[in-house]
């Protein structure tokens, strides 16, 4: 599908594409752990990065585009794949967000207290799951679009877990409503709330590569 120089070109910036997206939640988890170590410095720092990261995405997706629009590929297939691009940058974009959470204030002990002994490294190791399988089943379009569907698929499971210890931690932090400050227990329930919204747009983006694997079989 992508043979002339300008087509490697796109190829070139969608893998990238992908990688900042994986880069992003592996910078996210590091922020985290920060917090965990009352970081406060390195978290704002990490935050940066993230930003800095979304922005590098935003631009590599606006080349496609410039790309695209030069021609490249039938329209239908073109479409396809700036829907793809456009799925994933919202992903980046979720975890830039959610980011941003943990540097409008500091959280009080007993809130970094109840994250350190929740479940909330799971919830992040599923979330982190279903970027990465994702990442795999976008790169595997390129190659084996039978692999990519499954690895799509698998993103929904991963998305499916995720949204079960989504549940399972409101109920633990609502049960601390009485020991923990409500800004910080309000904080806390955004931050679990956008973890979860960034699974969901990954599977949100695998769907797309579901329908993309559906017209390769056609």
């Amino acid at each position: 599908m992508f043979k002339s120089k300008k087509e490697r070109e796109i190829i070139e910036n969608y893998k990238k594409h992908l990688s900042v997206a994986l880069e992003c939640m592996k910078l996210f988890i590091e922020q985290v752990n920060a917090l965990f170590d009352g970081n406060w410095e390195r978290i704002t720092e990490i935050e940066k990065e993230i930003y800095a990261k979304e922005r590098e995405g935003d631009e590599l997706r606006r080349k496609n585009e410039y790309l695209f629009s030069e021609g490249i590929l039938f329209p239908a297939d073109r479409m396809i794949f700036i829907n793809l691009s456009e799925e994933i940058d919202k992903v980046i974009d979720k975890i830039q967000q959610v980011s941003r959470i943990l540097t409008l204030r500091r959280p009080s002990q007993e809130a970094i207290d109840f994250l350190r002994d929740s479940s909330i490294s799971e919830y992040l190791e599923y979330t982190k799951k279903s970027v990465e399988t994702l990442y795999l089943a976008a790169i595997s379009l390129l190659e084996n679009y039978r692999d990519s569907l499954k690895k799509a698929h698998e993103v929904e499971k991963y998305e499916s877990r995720a949204d079960e210890l989504k549940l399972e931690l409101l109920r633990k932090l609502y049960g601390e409503e009485r020991k923990m400050d409500i800004l910080s227990l309000l904080q806390l329930e955004k931050l679990i709330l956008w973890i979860d919204s960034i699974s969901d747009k990954a599977e949100d983006a695998s769907d797309v590569i579901v329908l993309i694997t559906a017209k390769m079989k056609a």
